[in-house]
């Protein structure tokens, strides 16, 4: 399990947060909603911290587009 903490909400999209991993370890996750035409655009930066090799970052960055598009579609099956 990890701990997540958002933001305060505000208006700019900004859905940064910070996750703390059971070893106690925190990430910080930059997380950006941009309106998009009749939708949006979500940008989320996945940071290469020091002492992660190749292997571990790519499952890192497999695990972030998992989770995108888990929301993709939850959001997509609101919006039909």
């Amino acid at each position: 399990e990890v701990e997540v903490a958002m933001v305060p909400a505000n208006p700019f999209g900004v859905l940064d947060h910070d996750v703390t991993l059971p070893n106690g370890v925190s990430v910080h996750n930059a997380f950006r909603v941009t309106p998009c035409g009749a939708g949006c655009l979500l940008s989320f930066v996945v940071p290469r911290t020091a002492g992660v090799g190749q292997e571990e970052f790519d499952a890192d960055v497999a695990h972030v587009r998992r989770d995108l598009a888990a929301l993709k579609a939850l959001l997509e099956q609101r919006a039909s």
